[in-house]
């Protein structure tokens, strides 16, 4: 595991959080739920019908103490959760054709935000059986929207290995990409909060400043395009919330992606800029662009991208890849309780939200 995401792990522990996980019957889900245990990462509910987690449990090889201290959370076993009723039927209210709210009060997906949601949890991991559409559903239903925000997007943490002629010593290198997995075509007001949101989650998942590239095929007026002007209206749109509230982080842009990470490129091509050469939090222009770029990322430059990661949530819930692993999941599970003290910390500031 390489230094960064060690010291993740060890800011994971420290904080105690119970993390949800309502695919409670795969057996990557199980192992991981085991490791967090063995090496205190967090503390792991498994969510969904106790008697079939304990025959997978079983199933799966776990040892007997081990899955002992493992709590599971059997909705079927609770009364009614009133307040998860409530919270559907105002998400389903004014629909043509609502899904029937009496399966989705005992659904593992649904109760596990429920759990989040009434602060029986600290934040979720699904997404190793559910796809992103029936994992965002799910949150935006329960959970719902930070509501600083008006969507919700993802982000992916990219580990790149420390380059192979660099100093003895020298340590990993991490980048936050975003949106690589949820809006297609975002708006100037939608990359703006992209931004907003990627640069919230560098600065508690790295625990450093954010510094933010908008990036696209121009740098500082070098190309016009509706592209572009898209991307310089975002820019626009995080000055002036800068302005109102201090964002607390440094952003530029347009940038191409070299003048927004090589020092000597950024200096030419922007002189002046507080970014140019120095991004770690890199904002692309649609999705196609940083969907792209993320899996380029990992097979020709060796990063490892944990993700997709889901901001905007009033409270963390993170998908994951189908083909996700063991070591994956642990790693998300870290992360969920890492952001968990972001939300902790909004709290102090404004109160729960209603």
């Amino acid at each position: 595991m390489s230094d960064l995401l060690q010291d993740l792990h060890r800011r994971a522990r420290q904080t105690a959080a119970r993390i949800a996980l309502p695919e409670a019957e795969d057996a990557r889900i199980l192992h991981a739920a085991a490791r967090a245990v063995q090496e205190q990462t967090c503390n792991p509910l498994l969510v969904g019908d106790a008697g079939r987690i304990r025959q997978a449990m079983t199933a799966a090889g776990i040892e007997p103490e081990i899955a002992k201290a493992i709590e599971i959370v059997d909705p079927a076993a609770r009364g009614e959760p009133t307040e998860l009723r409530r919270r559907l039927e105002d998400a389903f209210a004014g629909k043509s054709n609502p899904p029937r709210i009496e399966p989705l009060l005992t659904d593992p997906l649904y109760f596990a935000n429920h759990l989040v949601r009434s602060g029986e949890a600290e934040g979720a991991v699904m997404g190793a059986v559910a796809t992103t559409s029936e994992t965002l559903r799910a949150a935006l239903r329960v959970v719902g929207l930070d509501p600083r925000f008006r969507v919700v997007t993802s982000c992916f943490l990219m580990v790149f290995p420390a380059h192979p002629g660099a100093e003895q010593g020298s340590s990993d290198r991490a980048l936050v990409y975003a949106d690589c997995g949820v809006i297609p075509d975002p708006s100037p007001v939608q990359l703006s909060e992209i931004a907003i949101q990627a640069a919230e989650s560098y600065r508690v998942l790295v625990g450093r400043p954010a510094k933010v590239a908008l990036l696209s095929f121009s740098t500082k007026g070098s190309a016009r395009h509706r592209a572009v002007e898209k991307v310089r209206q975002a820019l626009d749109d995080l000055r002036a919330r800068n302005r109102e509230q201090s964002l607390g982080f440094e952003f530029d842009g347009e940038l191409q992606a070299d003048a927004a990470l090589v020092p000597e490129i950024g200096q030419r091509k922007a002189p002046g800029s507080p970014v140019a050469g120095q991004a770690n939090v890199l904002v692309f222009p649609d999705l196609n662009s940083g969907n792209i770029a993320y899996k380029l990322s990992e097979r020709l430059a060796g990063a490892r991208a944990i993700g997709p990661l889901l901001q905007g949530l009033a409270h963390p819930v993170h998908d994951l890849s189908r083909g996700c692993s063991v070591r994956d999941i642990l790693d998300t599970m870290a992360i969920t309780a890492l952001d968990s003290t972001r939300n902790a910390a909004q709290e102090v500031r404004q109160g729960r939200s209603s």
